[in-house]
């Protein structure tokens, strides 16, 4: 053997070894897709059998065995897509394989000027799986950002909502401490007025006349006591301290009594009342629905002054009572109709008439303790009916509502 026989088996030595060392499997087949050479790696990557890894087997029969043992390229349709696009860009192109098994493998292909090719093919399936890993981590990090962006900007709405409302009340209180100071100074006018004038009279003094002025001091009395039962009944309501005691007691007569009384007070108006169809007793907070049943009336006859019959009815529905005042009176404009529960809320057609914006904030929040349920059916100079639904007894009040205390 002569020195340049010898130094070409040792080169063709270390390229075999050179070669087998190769992390990513290499191939080389010729024009007729027959295997020419394959390196360790490439038969160990498809765990071929040793008689599929000598020169001159066919493409095609390495394909059918990998394809038997479930390695096969997934898609055969577009296995051979590198060729032609490696034709294109003059010779070099890659492409990601997914096999049956689940691995992902980038095959590069090199041609050659007379028809062969060199492939390369290295497992990138980690890659694969860390970069799906990445992009699914992204989205969910993308909608949790999306997410938290969202509360946050609800948040903000629903502070700058607060805010808006916090404005308002204060706007409403600062209204409602003018209102208060003008209510409590016109009846205690009154009794001043009336009062001097008893002291101004010489003489006797007929029977009538200070019979008419002890109806003028004991009406603005009266006015002075329903402002004050008003502002602290209030007061009790936002600190949760209204209690709700039920009891038996007589609903018609209570009824009959708050007609009466407000009968006395507005002797220029006419109660007209239709309430046999009650029941004789509800189970209930007597002295909570005296207030609820003299600030309706109270209203009626108020918001009505050049109206003068009121109409009361009532009847009995299932396990509950409906009660109703109606009046036709100034009326509320329909986009002032949402707001008339509202804490010291006055519509406009209440312009110029008395009054604190308690009066119906309160009857809503006792009609709720109780578990019952109040309506309003107002149209402005057509007139107003508030229709109250209260359970006949306290079993009737559904757990929800069935509390002693204002939540």
């Amino acid at each position: 053997m002569d020195a340049q026989t010898w130094v070409t088996r040792q080169q063709d030595g270390l390229l075999d070894i050179a070669l087998d060392n190769m992390p990513h499997g290499l191939c080389m087949f010729s024009a007729d897709k027959k295997l020419i050479l394959c390196n360790f790696s490439y038969a160990h990557m498809y765990n071929l059998r040793e008689d599929l890894t000598v020169a001159g087997t066919p493409l095609q029969a390495i394909l059918d065995y990998r394809a038997n043992l479930g390695n096969g390229p997934l898609h055969t349709a577009t296995y051979f897509d590198v060729v032609g696009l490696a034709a294109q860009k003059g010779g070099r192109a890659s492409q990601d394989v997914t096999l049956q098994d689940g691995r992902v493998v980038r095959i590069t292909h090199s041609s050659m000027d007379d028809g062969r090719y060199v492939a390369t093919h290295e497992d990138i399936t980690e890659s694969v799986r860390n970069a799906e890993a990445l992009v699914k981590h992204k989205e969910t990090l993308e909608a949790t950002v999306a997410l938290r962006t969202k509360e946050v900007e609800e948040q903000a709405c629903e502070l700058e909502r607060l805010l808006l409302q916090e404005r308002n009340i204060n706007e409403l209180q600062r209204q409602f401490v003018a209102l208060a100071s003008h209510e409590f100074r016109t009846p205690l006018a009154i009794i001043d007025g009336a009062a001097q004038r008893l002291l101004r009279v010489k003489g006797e003094i007929s029977l009538q006349f200070v019979r008419d002025k002890a109806e003028q001091i004991r009406s603005s009395v009266m006015r002075i006591v329903d402002l004050m039962e008003s502002i602290l009944a209030a007061s009790r309501m936002e600190n949760g301290t209204i209690q709700i005691r039920h009891e038996q007691f007589p609903l018609r007569a209570m009824i009959e009594s708050c007609c009466h009384r407000q009968s006395t007070i507005t002797k220029s108006h006419r109660i007209l009342s239709n309430i046999d169809s009650l029941p004789e007793c509800i189970e209930a907070d007597k002295f909570a629905l005296e207030q609820v049943f003299s600030n309706l009336l109270s209203n009626a006859a108020k918001y009505a002054p050049d109206q003068p019959d009121i109409y009361v009815s009532g009847w009995q529905e299932g396990d509950a009572v409906k009660i109703v005042v109606r009046d036709n009176g100034v009326g509320i404009d329909a986009e002032d109709v949402p707001k008339i529960f509202q804490r010291y809320f006055r519509a406009r057609t209440s312009t110029g008439i008395p009054g604190t914006g308690l009066g119906l904030y309160l009857v809503k929040q006792i009609v709720d303790l109780h578990g019952g349920s109040i309506e309003i059916d107002s149209k402005k100079d057509r007139g107003t009916s508030l229709i109250v639904t209260l359970p006949i007894s306290k079993k009737a009040t559904s757990s929800s509502t069935d509390r002693t205390s204002a939540a």
